[in-house]
């Protein structure tokens, strides 16, 4: 899937200051990075759950402060796949930490090129084109990162199998760049804990911005991937529950889909909020 880009106006605007570096943790409270095998638990709550709607895919949760991870079709959990638009999450992280992305209101005008979604033909600043998941805002926020400091910083964070070939603005839509959902849900563990090396204030950017969904008394933090192209059609969710203010768990749902039936945004939501449940993350109505 290859994607118009736009071209747009290029912006003056002052560096942010540099970020300082921070220790990498896994997000959890007591457990920091190894090389061990994960300790993984079949979650046969939430395969039934996904075969009793007729689907195939993933789910992978693990509970804030614990080490174990919850998963739901282990076969896929280690299984790379293209990010898609869940990459617009590190995207962001790179585009506030480069300074190309000033803040929340950061805005980029339309070019005029009428794209298939109706929401993407008009001027974006970053909460809307985060909400609507604008793919030409993002390549062009990439364009302006440039390849070599994209490559540098997708390195640094650690992201999935860190390879971004020489297009600095499909690598995420079409590939080489892969991600397995146990590595999003580590990611995610990594960015809200604060043991990514990015400033607080790109975190607190970020998490404003995030597309969210309200489950009862929490809150999904998250973002909606799909893929079409050569390796078939998936349909990613990955992020974050909170309660209280507090972070209780992380997540990461693929769907394998028909291109012609891919499964809608609030599908999406709202499997992971019955899966979420399933998994006692979330409390029972």
């Amino acid at each position: 899937m290859v994607v118009a880009a736009c071209s747009a106006t290029r912006p003056t605007h002052q560096q942010p200051p540099p970020p300082q570096e921070q220790p990498s943790s896994t997000g959890t409270a007591e457990e920091t990075p190894s090389t061990e095998e994960p300790v993984t638990v079949r979650f046969e709550a939430g395969e039934a759950l996904l075969a009793e709607r007729g689907l195939t895919g993933v789910f992978v949760v693990r509970r804030e402060g614990e080490a174990t991870f919850l998963v739901a079709t282990e076969a896929l959990a280690d299984e790379p796949f293209v990010p898609a638009s869940t990459f617009k999450i590190p995207n962001t992280i790179i585009g506030l930490e480069t300074g190309v992305i000033t803040d929340e209101h950061f805005t980029l005008p339309w070019d005029g090129e009428r794209r298939q979604i109706e929401a993407w033909n008009r001027d974006h600043d970053l909460t809307s084109a985060l909400a609507e998941s604008v793919v030409w805002y993002y390549q062009e926020v990439a364009r302006r990162v440039g390849l070599e400091r994209m490559r540098d910083w997708v390195e640094r964070l650690g992201y999935g199998n860190g390879a971004i070939g020489d297009e600095v603005d499909t690598f995420w839509l079409d590939g080489p760049l892969a991600i397995t959902p146990r590595e999003q849900v580590v990611f995610l563990e990594r960015l809200t804990s604060g043991g990514l090396p990015i400033s607080e204030r790109t975190r607190d950017v970020l998490e404003r911005v995030m597309p969210s969904y309200q489950a009862g008394d929490a809150t999904l933090r998250a973002k909606t991937g799909t893929y079409i192209g050569d390796a078939g059609c998936h349909a990613w969710l990955v992020g974050w529950a909170e309660e209280d203010g507090e972070v209780t768990a992380h997540f990461a749902q693929l769907l394998r889909c028909d291109p012609d039936h891919v499964p809608p945004r609030t599908m999406r939501w709202e499997l992971a909020e019955a899966l979420l449940g399933a998994a006692g993350v979330l409390a029972a109505e």
